[in-house]
């Protein structure tokens, strides 16, 4: 999240203090949604009656044309206030009451927020930089609890079944001067099941913060467990906080004080509103790319081969690493022929995460068909290229299409836009496996259809053919060309008699091209004879 300064909070008001205008800032600041507001006076709205003198004073003044400004005790410290008329038709038809929320160090405890919390898309990171922000500067204790139907992609509505809350606690941080077996007794990730009666269920089933003291912790404890915490009853003040963003509630936070610390007051409860909502929008992007990770994970998973078909004659080893921080579209297919001949395929869709996977699983799907089917390596491009065209926006792939004879080692070969596969030699040297240059499917259009060649080749006795996705030759260090020289220096070097070795040796020495985009690699070699 951007760094957001804590500004002041408007609330649009009628010339008699009836309120007109309530957005989420004042439901905030207040504890009171619009719907409660609207059409309230707002001093009893606010439990405030010593508001009301001095309140129609400053709307008096606003009525007559003159902006007004000063403290109004809409809170126990009073706020920094100003009254400015809005015409109409017929003179003054509305008024703009902005307030300053009065925040002791307030500012600064949000302005710390805006730069730690979200540093990442890390779900429990996110949590623990929450709780790191208000522990021990705003609270003696933080805790950070989300719906575990969320975190397991659950889209129903929020209520759960007999108003009980079911939420897993994602951080907790207590002050120094706690015992240190607490984090034992609150551990992180633990599931919760949080009865109808609680303060904790209250927050969620309405939406809005309650404030408790710790003898309900007590009794939630006991029931839960059976037991007591000598000491738990030290904090004697807490609220629970909910966790709102774009419209749903995500969890909760519970803040608490101890004795001897000033309870927290209306203040403190509008700057926890304030804390939680700017957390919320967090938690919730890391929570939706959580989802969108673990769903394209599991796409992927489901449709990259767990085995590859081997035919006589031949040895095959292959690899897929994954990227760390989303999944790609790297796939390859091994596709049984006639003839004990195969029909290999590896292809990489740009971009990631669940869109690349689809794209990934249609074209895999697709080529896996069309190279069944016998057709040529080339007119298994064109095909793809047709399918290619007709995917989401913006999605292209690059693909090599090889078919091979492992009687004879002769191979056919059409590539659209892929790199080039890689020859280690027994001789101790590498080359290229040339082959035709193409578009990559999905650039071209109705108008210029692209053609893509088809070349023949051949692997010689005892070398290994290479083929492999960009993920393991480029990177922000290294140009394409320069990659594809490490590739195959490092496929001579990991030459073994087990092609799984070379597999790995090979994977080992490029390790620094891990982690930054899906990899895949595999290895074709002709069996001894």
């Amino acid at each position: 999240m951007s760094e957001q300064p804590a500004t002041p909070v408007t609330v649009l008001l009628t010339p008699e203090g009836r309120v007109a205008g309530w957005g989420e800032g004042a439901a905030r600041l207040f504890g009171r949604t619009a719907g409660e507001a609207v059409g309230a006076a707002l001093t009893d709205l606010l439990g405030r009656p010593a508001a009301a003198e001095p309140l129609t004073a400053a709307l008096k003044a606003a009525a007559e044309g003159r902006r007004w400004t000063g403290v109004l005790p809409l809170s126990d410290a009073g706020m920094s206030a100003s009254c400015d008329p809005m015409d109409g038709a017929d003179g003054v038809a509305a008024v703009a009451l902005t307030v300053a929320p009065p925040w002791a160090g307030g500012l600064e405890l949000l302005s710390e927020a805006g730069r730690r919390i979200g540093s990442t898309l890390d779900l429990h990171r996110t949590a623990r930089e929450v709780v790191a922000v208000a522990v021990p500067r705003f609270a003696d204790a933080g805790a950070v609890y989300v719906l575990e139907r969320l975190l397991a992609d659950d889209d129903r509505p929020a209520a759960e079944a007999g108003g009980s809350a079911v939420v897993r606690r994602l951080a907790v941080s207590f002050a120094g001067d706690d015992p240190g077996g607490w984090s034992r007794e609150f551990p992180v990730n633990e599931v919760i099941v949080y009865p109808p009666s609680t303060p904790y269920a209250r927050c969620l089933a309405t939406g809005r913060m309650v404030e408790f003291g710790g003898d309900a912790i007590q009794e939630t404890l006991a029931h839960r467990t059976g037991r007591l915490i000598d000491g738990l009853l030290d904090h004697v003040s807490l609220l629970a906080v909910p966790l709102v963003a774009r419209g749903r509630t995500l969890g909760f936070a519970v803040f608490s004080r101890k004795r001897g610390r000033l309870p927290f007051a209306s203040a403190d409860a509008a700057l926890a509103a304030e804390l939680a909502a700017r957390a919320a929008t967090c938690i919730d992007n890391a929570r939706q790319y959580r989802r969108e990770h673990s769903t394209a994970t599991a796409l992927k998973a489901g449709l990259l081969p767990a085995a590859v078909a081997v035919p006589p004659g031949l040895e095959i080893a292959h690899r897929y690493l994954p990227a760390r921080s989303g999944v790609g579209g790297d796939w390859y297919d091994v596709v049984p022929l006639t003839g004990d001949r195969i029909a290999v395929v590896i292809g990489d869709s740009v971009g990631h995460g669940v869109t690349a996977a689809a794209a990934m699983g249609q074209l895999r799907v697709a080529a896996h068909t069309l190279a069944g089917c016998e057709f040529p390596p080339g007119e298994v491009l064109e095909r793809l290229d047709q399918i290619a065209q007709g995917l989401d926006a913006a999605q292209f792939a690059t693909c090599l299409c090889l078919v091979c004879d492992p009687a004879t080692l002769r191979c056919e070969v059409a590539c659209a836009g892929h790199p080039p596969p890689l020859l280690a030699l027994p001789d101790g040297t590498a080359r290229h496996f040339t082959v035709p240059d193409g578009l990559p499917l999905g650039v071209s259009d109705e108008a210029h259809p692209p053609v893509y060649g088809q070349a023949p080749a051949a692997i010689p006795p005892g070398a290994t053919l290479a083929l492999y996705t960009d993920g393991l030759v480029e990177s922000r260090m290294r140009n394409v060309d320069e990659g594809i020289a490490r590739l195959a220096s490092a496929l001579v070097a990991s030459q073994s008699a087990d092609l799984e070795e070379t597999a790995d040796g090979v994977l080992a020495l490029l390790s620094d091209q891990q982690g930054h985009d899906d990899i895949a690699l595999l290895l074709i070699r002709p069996a001894p004879r």
